[in-house]
């Protein structure tokens, strides 16, 4: 009877040590709204609980694959190259099923029996579902225990419950992420907004001075778009701003900030830029929009932008400065006739 009593006691404290994580981890986990934090966070946790060597976090895409998209104990090479369709190995199996699973050792167990990997070595494993409503979004991995043990039922539950309630915090990471996004853009052009484009503009000159890097600013006027708009209407008009702002982000890099500055006028913000890459990205920008021939009619004249570039390292060093100088040239522009870029 002493004995059944000692085991009860040791099981009630194994539990209670089991809430005690799970609670600290999920006020951990609901304490950020930053997507990329949530899935962090999760794999700390997992890692530093269940004393283990490797985690990762595979995020289902839309083609139904799973890539990697967070991992801790994996050669960087694997991350990379680690894409997974739905069935396959053993988080291919779960992310189908929807079901958490242990593995003992994955050499031995006839459902997943494989040789380990030549870059990392997988003994014992757990594999857990990322779920919202029932449909999967991803699975998280972990696998290993430092003492070369392997997982236990109990270890399954609670890598279950924490990819529950990571689940929950993602989503609601996500939504925000959403929310924000869409409060960053204009509304008709899609691209970053005023707002947005001068915080962006703040943190960027910060970096390029301290860290004495380059940034240009390039500004876009369309010519003549009143004239336009009054003439032809503003549905008409709109859908000329829609085609120019596809031209400009179409030829922006990926860290490069394309926004809608106001009204016919856009702003591209290009990091790691000098003055000569600055004006040739412009004239780019001039020569696309001409490409595109928007006229209201046949024989009137083709829209057409004018186009102004600045480079930090030649004004006083603040935001405000580098929009002036990049405004001027493009009034520059506008002056010497339209339809041109001017630089310095």
């Amino acid at each position: 009877m002493e004995h059944e009593h000692r085991e009860e006691l040791a099981e009630l404290r194994r539990r209670n040590a089991e809430l005690e994580v799970l609670f600290d981890t999920v006020r951990d986990l609901a304490s950020t709204l930053a997507s990329h934090e949530v899935i962090e966070r999760l794999v700390d946790r997992t890692l530093q609980h269940l004393d283990s060597e490797i985690a990762s976090v595979l995020l289902l895409e839309s083609d139904a694959t799973l890539r990697i998209i967070h991992a801790v104990g994996l050669p960087e090479s694997v991350v990379r190259e680690t894409r997974m369709r739905l069935g396959e190995g053993i988080a291919g199996h779960v992310a189908t099923t929807g079901e958490p699973l242990l593995i003992g050792d994955v050499e031995t167990d006839p459902r997943f029996s494989r040789r380990n990997h030549e870059r990392y070595y997988t003994h014992s494993c757990i594999s857990a579902p990322l779920l919202h409503l029932g449909r999967v979004r991803g699975v998280i991995n972990v696998n290993n225990k430092r003492n070369r043990s392997a997982f236990r039922p109990e270890d399954l539950r609670l890598v279950s419950a924490l990819a529950a309630h990571a689940s929950a915090a993602l989503l609601n990471a996500n939504r925000f992420e959403e929310l924000l996004e869409r409060a960053q853009r204009d509304a008709l052009t899609g691209l970053a907004n005023h707002g947005h484009f001068w915080t962006t503009l703040e943190t960027e000159v910060k970096r390029a001075s301290r860290y004495e890097r380059q940034l240009a600013l390039v500004m876009i006027d369309v010519d003549h778009f009143k004239r336009f708009n009054d003439r032809y209407g503003h549905l008409r008009g709109d859908s000329a701003l829609v085609a120019v702002a596809r031209a400009v982000a179409g030829r922006s890099r990926a860290h490069d900030l394309a926004a809608r500055y106001g009204g016919e006028e856009f702003a591209v913000l290009l990091p790691e830029t000098d003055p000569s890459g600055a004006a040739a990205f412009g004239e780019k920008i001039r020569q696309a929009v001409q490409a595109l021939g928007i006229a209201a009619s046949e024989g009137d004249d083709l829209l057409t932008v004018s186009v102004g570039a600045a480079c930090l390292e030649r004004t006083a060093g603040t935001p405000v400065a580098l929009v002036e100088a990049a405004d001027a040239e493009l009034y520059r522009a506008k002056s010497e006739g339209r339809n041109r870029v001017c630089a310095r």
